[in-house]
């Protein structure tokens, strides 16, 4: 199921832990890596223990995810202290460059656990066609400060210079045949105009939600990737057309606004219709 939004937590901040969960994420990834210091990892794997070991699963909460640090012994370390964990959904792996660390880690994990690759390098960018394919990738994400740290990009505030990069990852998702890829946080919280009009610019390219670092910026995200009402209703008139045309042996038509409808139409419409049956599913169970 395409979620539209992870919610990053820093996992040496317990206190936020809770308003996290009540969020409206559909996602919460606690975080071990960027938002926390060297010194503090082995404290924040043990709070990110501590919360997901203290009550059960429910289909009331969001998904819960684990960023872990792609670096030897803190890799493994943390694994083996979240991946047998019942209320995990998945692991958020960072800098995945290469197939060998997914091959590592699907040893270390139970079958039950997605694993999201973060494709911020070149060398992640290279090989992201072979990362899509790998059983264990159950979506791909995109970190676009090491990324643009890596290319020595300057890129401006509409970020057209990495419109490429992001590209690469709908084709390799959409070849994968995986979920719709995870677009890049937004780091200006105030700036709510900006937020909606790049989630939007990215929900265009093919990304089917974002991570957010403040629940402030939730609402604009999952509504931006809800198709809205109009948007399903076009898609449902266009199943019902092609339903009633292919019963008079008609393939390829026009419709009543001059545009012509073919199947590759018809499976775009399906699709909308299907991401807003799954998000009215999630959002029912998550209400209780």
């Amino acid at each position: 199921m395409t979620l539209r939004s992870y919610l990053y937590v820093p996992g040496n901040r317990p206190e936020l832990f809770e308003k996290a969960l009540n969020s409206r994420a559909d996602g919460v990834i606690f975080d071990l890596e960027d938002a926390v210091d060297s010194d503090e990892k082995k404290t924040a794997l043990q709070h990110v223990v501590d919360c997901l070991s203290d009550g059960e699963v429910s289909s009331t909460e969001p998904e819960i995810w684990v960023r872990v640090n792609n670096r030897p012994g803190l890799l493994e370390a943390e694994l083996a202290a979240v991946g047998g964990l019942a209320r995990l959904t998945g692991i958020s792996l960072p800098k995945v460059e290469s197939v060998g660390v997914l091959s590592r880690i699907d040893e270390m994990l139970p079958d039950r656990v997605d694993v999201l690759s973060l494709i911020e390098s070149a060398s992640g960018l290279t090989a992201v066609s072979e990362i899509a394919i790998h059983h264990r990738v159950h979506r791909l994400g995109l970190g676009e400060a090491d990324l643009i740290a890596d290319l020595k990009m300057s890129p401006g505030p509409d970020r057209v210079e990495l419109m490429s990069s992001r590209v690469n990852l709908v084709v390799a998702s959409a070849a994968a045949q995986i979920d719709k890829p995870v677009g890049p946080v937004f780091v200006d919280i105030g700036d709510e105009q900006s937020l909606e009009r790049s989630s939007e610019q990215l929900r265009r390219l093919g990304f089917g939600g974002r991570s957010a670092v403040h629940p402030n910026q939730l609402e604009i995200i999952n509504r931006v990737f809800t198709p809205s009402a109009l948007e399903v209703e076009k898609a449902e008139y266009l199943v019902r057309s092609v339903a009633e045309k292919a019963e008079l042996g008609m393939a390829l038509f026009v419709d009543d606004q001059g545009k012509m409808v073919d199947e590759a139409v018809v499976r775009s419409a399906r699709h909308v219709i299907d991401v807003a049956n799954s998000i009215q599913r999630r959002e029912r169970d998550t209400s209780g």
